[in-house]
Parts: structure tokens; sequence; C-alpha cells
């Protein structure tokens, strides 16, 4: 299957983080195929409601490392069904979500360290989906944590992007 084309945008101006006070921000674009749902929603589940087998054992070790540091974990127990509807407060993968429209899902983690949110927004004449992260650190320590896993951050959400689309197959016609 040929490798399907992530590139990394600025803040889109119409996103609901566009005015979110950031210490750190990335954006990375992909086409969306007119076979999938054009709804925000649909799209969040299938970036962080699956996922591949490394980035779920990434966020294992990620949990192992700083549960003696107090932060939080995502325990994989009480999640919802893939494909339950989005709700504000309910959770999507890892993450609490913030907000939910047609074009929008707002989610994130806030701790003591730092809070991040995270959006999914689906727009563009020719449709494309935008995942937009926004951190704000709020101590030395946050700023520690973020710097070790920023370059795991900048292979994940591409690897998220590229999975949801390759494993959303096309519909079958007779």
């Amino acid at each position: 299957m040929s490798r399907l084309a992530v590139d990394l945008v600025p803040l889109p101006l119409h996103s609901a983080l566009a005015a979110t006070p950031a210490d750190y921000t990335d954006a990375y674009r992909v086409a969306l195929p007119a076979y999938l749902p054009q709804q925000a929603e649909a799209v969040a589940w299938r970036l962080f409601g699956q996922g591949p087998a490394w980035v779920r054992r990434l966020m294992q070790l990620r949990d192992w490392l700083v549960r003696p540091f107090g932060l939080t974990t995502f325990p994989v127990a009480n999640l919802p069904a893939y494909g339950t509807p989005l709700v504000t407060g309910s959770r999507i993968g890892p993450f609490q979500v913030f907000s939910v429209s047609a074009q929008e899902v707002i989610l994130g983690q806030d701790d003591r360290h730092l809070n991040f949110r995270a959006s999914v927004l689906v727009a563009g004449a020719e449709p494309a989906v935008v995942v937009t992260t926004v951190v704000q650190f709020h101590n030395w320590f946050g700023r520690a944590y973020f710097a070790l896993i920023r370059p795991f951050h900048h292979l994940v959400v591409p690897a998220l992007l590229r999975y949801a689309l390759r494993h959303s197959a096309p519909p079958i016609t007779a």
C-alpha cells in the first residue's frame, strides 16, 4: 500500500484551539478519502479508538514510567466501546473529550505538570483531517517531560493518521 502523505501544517485558524494559550503547538494534515465519513467524531474514533499495537505499547510504557511521579496514567479498563457517541466528559482512547461538533472534536488531559489539547478537525473544499496539538506547561517538570516525549509525539501523530486511513477500507462495490 502506498504511503499516505501527512504534512506538518500551521495551526488552523478556524480550529477552536487557535485562541488557546500555548507553549507548544503543531498540526498534521492528511487528505480524507471520499469513502470515509466526513464528520470529526467518526474520524476521531478512527484515530484514537484504535491504532497500531506499537503505539498502545508505547503508551503502556509511558504509564509505567510516570506512575512513580504521580502523573495521570491511561488505563484501558472502563473505556467506552468503539464508536460510542462522544459527549463532553466522555473518553476516547486514553483522552477526555472536551467538545464535539460535526467539524471538530477537542480532547486532551489536564495534569499537574502540563495540560494538552488535541483537535481532530475535518475541513476544506477537498476534505482533509488536521490533528492539532496544543501544550501548556505548568512547571519545569512539564517542560522536561515534554522534551522527552516530543520526538515520540512527532512519530505517533502521523502514524495514527496513516493507520486510521489505511485500516478504513473503501466500500466493496458490486
